[in-house]
This record gives C-alpha cells, sequence and structure tokens, in this order.
C-alpha cells in the first residue's frame, strides 16, 4: 500500500519522485542541466515537494549560475526537513554569490553538525577571507589546525585552508613550508587539490619576487588537467561567426521590447580588469555591480542549442522568437534590480560577455558596453596564474595559446564596435590605472552618470567582490601590475605577441 505521498508503507519511495531524481541526477552528472531542470520542474512547483527534490532543484540551479533560485530551493528544502547538508550548500552558494553575512550564518548552522564541521569551517573561512575578513577566517580555521597537529595527521581541506590564510597575512614562507607539506603527503592523489596548491605556491612566489619560481609553480599548475585547445581552430571559428553575424543578418535577429537602460556589460579578456570597472560603477550612488551573472550566457547556450544553420533570421532561432527574447530580457532585469533597486546603472562583467554582444544588443537595445583592453603579456602573465584551466577558457594554460585568444577577441571586438547599432566605450587598463582623473569621468560620463567622487574609494566597499582577483579590487588604486610581464621575461621569449599600445585608444 502506497499513502498520499506514494511512498511505501516501508518508507521506501516507489513513486514518480524517485525516478526524477534518479533521472535528474543523472543528467546532471552528464552536464545536462536543463535537461534536469525539465525533470524536477513538475516535482518542485508542489507545495508538498520533498527536501531531496528541492535539493538537487538548487545543485541543477547553481551548476548554471543561478543562485538566487538556488537559495530559494533550499531555503524550502531546510522547511521540509533537510539538514545541514542544504545549510552548507546554501553557504556555498551565498559565498560564491558575495554574500558574505548570509553565507557565514548557513555555513554556521553547518557546522553545529559533526558530519559537517569541517568542510563548512573551511568554506566559512574561505568566504571570510574572499571579504577580505582574514582575522575572522583565521579564529575559524586555527583550532582545526591544533587538532590537526594533536592528531599528527593532515587534512587536507583545513592544511589548505591554514596556507591561504598565511598567504593572505603575507607569511608566505609558512604558507609555502604548509603547501610543500600537504603536496608531499598528497603524492600523485587528488589532482584538483594540487592543482590549488600549485597556484597558491605561485601566487606566494610572485609576492616574494620569485619570479622563476612562480613561473614553474604555475606550469605544473597548469599541466594537471590541461585541456587540449588548437588556436588555428580558434581563428576559425572567429572568422566563421563573423561570417554569420554581419551587420545584415543581425538587423533581422529578434529584439526584445526591452527599453531599460539600466543594464551595462563589461566586455574583455579575464584579468582585464573587468572586476575594476564593476568596483568603480558599484561604489557611484547611482550604480551597481552584480558581478558575473551568467543568465545572458545561459540564455545564448540555448540558443545555439537549437539554431538551424543554412536557415535565415529569425527562423534560424525556431521556437525562440521576439516574445522569449522580452521574457529573457525582463527576467533579467528583474533579477538586477531586485539585486540594486534604486541603481540607475548596473553592471555585469560576466566573462562570455565578449563572445555574444551580438545577443545583448538585441536583448537591451538601449544598454552601453564598455571594453576593457590590457597589454596581452600582462594578461598572460595574469590568466597563467589565476586558476582558469577550465572548459570554458582551455586557453589560459599556455602563453602562445593565451596571445592567439587576445588577438581573436580584439578581432571580434573591432566587429560589434563596426556592427552593432550600441554605444561601446575602450578603456585602456594601463590608462584607467595611470590617469583615474581622467579615465573615471570618461567612463561614468559614457553611461550618462554625473561624477562623484565616491567613485575613487571603491575600495572602502564591503561588498565581496566574487574575483580571482578579490584580494586586488579592495585596494587603492596601484600600477604595479602594468608590465607586470617585465618579470617574467625569459618565458615570454619566442612568441608572437599581438601589437598594442595603450595610448593609442
Amino acid at each position: 500500500m502506497k499513502d498520499a505521498r506514494g511512498t511505501s508503507r516501508g518508507g521506501h519511495r516507489i513513486d514518480g519522485e524517485a525516478v526524477a531524481l534518479g533521472a535528474a541526477s543523472k543528467a546532471l552528472q552528464n552536464r545536462q542541466t536543463q535537461e534536469a531542470i525539465r525533470l524536477l520542474q513538475p516535482w518542485v512547483e508542489r507545495r508538498t515537494a520533498s527536501a531531496e527534490i528541492l535539493v538537487m532543484a538548487a545543485r541543477a540551479q547553481m551548476s548554471i549560475g543561478l543562485r538566487r533560485p538556488a537559495v530559494v530551493f533550499l531555503d524550502r528544502a531546510i522547511a521540509a526537513g533537510a539538514g545541514a547538508s542544504a545549510y552548507l550548500l546554501k553557504g556555498k552558494c551565498l559565498a560564491h554569490a558575495g554574500k558574505t553575512d548570509d553565507a557565514c550564518a548557513a555555513l554556521r548552522k553547518a557546522i553545529e553538525d559533526p558530519t559537517h564541521r569541517i568542510e563548512a569551517s573551511c568554506m566559512l573561512a574561505y568566504a571570510l577571507e574572499n571579504a577580505g575578513r582574514i582575522d575572522e577566517a583565521q579564529l575559524i580555521i586555527e583550532p582545526l589546525v591544533a587538532e590537526m597537529a594533536q592528531s599528527g595527521k593532515i587534512i587536507v581541506d583545513v592544511s589548505f585552508a591554514w596556507a591561504r590564510i598565511l598567504s593572505g597575512k603575507k607569511k608566505f614562507d609558512e604558507s609555502d613550508a604548509q603547501l610543500s607539506a600537504l603536496l608531499a603527503d598528497l603524492g600523485s592523489t587528488q589532482p584538483q587539490m594540487r592543482n590549488f596548491i600549485w597556484y597558491l605556491r605561485a601566487k606566494n612566489y610572485d609576492r616574494t619576487k620569485r619570479y622563476d619560481e612562480a613561473m614553474h609553480a604555475a606550469m605544473n599548475a597548469n599541466m594537471i588537467g590541461e585541456l587540449d585547445f588548437d588556436p588555428a581552430a580558434h581563428t576559425r571559428q572567429t572568422s566563421a561567426a563573423l561570417e554569420l553575424w554581419t551587420p545584415q543578418r543581425m538587423k533581422l535577429f529578434p529584439q526584445s521590447g526591452c527599453k531599460s537602460d539600466i543594464p551595462v556589460f563589461v566586455a574583455g579578456m579575464p584579468r582585464s580588469g573587468t572586476s575594476l570597472i564593476d568596483q568603480i560603477v558599484d561604489a557611484h550612488p547611482d550604480g551597481a555591480g552584480v558581478g558575473e551573472l551568467a543568465h545572458i550566457e545561459n540564455f545564448a547556450r540555448r540558443l545555439n542549442s537549437t539554431f538551424q544553420r543554412g536557415i535565415e533570421p529569425p527562423e534560424c532561432f525556431g521556437a525562440n522568437q521576439e516574445s522569449e527574447w522580452t521574457r529573457v530580457a525582463n527576467e533579467y532585469l528583474t533579477e538586477i534590480t531586485a539585486r540594486a533597486p534604486t541603481a540607475k546603472r548596473i553592471v555585469n562583467k560576466a566573462l562570455g560577455n565578449t563572445q555574444i554582444l551580438w545577443l545583448i544588443a538585441s536583448l537591451f537595445p538601449m544598454t552601453r558596453i564598455i571594453h576593457v583592453i590590457r597589454d596581452p603579456r600582462d594578461v598572460a602573465i595574469s590568466c597563467l596564474m589565476g586558476g582558469f584551466n577550465n572548459r570554458l577558457h582551455p586557453w589560459t594554460t599556455r602563453m602562445e595559446w593565451i596571445a592567439c585568444a587576445w588577438q581573436e577577441s580584439q578581432r571580434i571586438m573591432n566587429h560589434w564596435k563596426a556592427s552593432l547599432p550600441v554605444p561601446i566605450l575602450d578603456v585602456s587598463y594601463e590608462q584607467l590605472v595611470k590617469h583615474p582623473e581622467i579615465e573615471f569621468p570618461r567612463i561614468l560620463n559614457f553611461l550618462g552618470m554625473e561624477w562623484d567622487e565616491a567613485c575613487t574609494r571603491f575600495h572602502e566597499s564591503k561588498r565581496t567582490v566574487r574575483t580571482l582577483s578579490y584580494d586586488q579590487v579592495n585596494r587603492p588604486l596601484y600600477t604595479s601590475s602594468v608590465a607586470r610581464h617585465v618579470n617574467y621575461a625569459k618565458s615570454l621569449q619566442g612568441i608572437r605577441w599581438p601589437e598594442y599600445d595603450p595610448t593609442a585608444l
């Protein structure tokens, strides 16, 4: 016999919910996120949805960067009886969204469960460290370090968290000793953790001007899990995109009915200064930054999966016509204005913006685009040491690949500037940090915002910025990253670097 929930009297779920859970879990494992969301949708719409279904739905939303709905699902899961694991997941989600205080509250609840104490403590320390609250992070990890010393056994997550804290407190030699011992203990196991360790060692060596050792550590990090990248194929892909997205064809694309001028998008290579632009605008009383929201990139992926080559626009987009584009645009607008209700300009600095400006311009015809450009050699050093090597940015693991990606990024941006009907402002990172008295007002004027001195104090913001450069954007403006490549001249030799003149923009 089954009860109304469809479970057997013995408590074993045998209904459609269990089938949906299993199918959704498999879809997520195969990176079929939209399929997982589709499978879970009928169940999460029920007021009596189980905690398991809601947690799985949250994981699906998190996997595509939709953290706000993920938190909603997790709150429902907690109300439905989910335990510490839901608080842990909620804390991770909020930490990655930059909501440090809320993340800390959730993680402290997870710490109460002995099963999750270590993982939640390390995540809590990580969230505090990213917010610049390094002393608080130290207080969280120190008792675990003492326990580890007393037991004589290395706890990997605790040891790495402690090394990060030591690095954040500028105790680089102590941090490196911790990392060296951890590497020896790991041997050839846990490749992702070894990857993290080598990147942190590279950072420590760079900060102590041990540049040869820094490059060696970065190369070791990038060799772990390196993905294939074909520069020639990448160049051909750019050429194909330029041939496809001609001005004539783009005029026939569906156009959303969203007429808001609130959304602003920052384009540019990773590590080129996009986070700095975000911080400058966010510091303005009428501005806000929302980091790297993935909503538009997710829609671009959905369009790409159903795009019909050989058919002219707008029919090539199948069922995704003007009404759907308007819905997506308005949904995005609702999301960003919920985060900053009084802001007149809200910046999104997602790293994929450069590739999808054709879509951004069609969704938001009143938008403005800021394109940040930095010396390709400095971009290369920063990317190589930044831990990007993933499916989205496979080119970040070798110098010559980065040079190619930088060149193609410039080529596609030049195409957008000549083809799209929205204004695009080029900003040189070097000029931005050397001449803020000129560049800051120029950016604000482009956005239709009056000058405000608060923009020069962007580093005083209590906002947590989710970026690899989190420990830099919370500092006053500095120029030490300009011509950083000089310290790594030997590693740059023999590579054909694109020409770049920051004063020519």
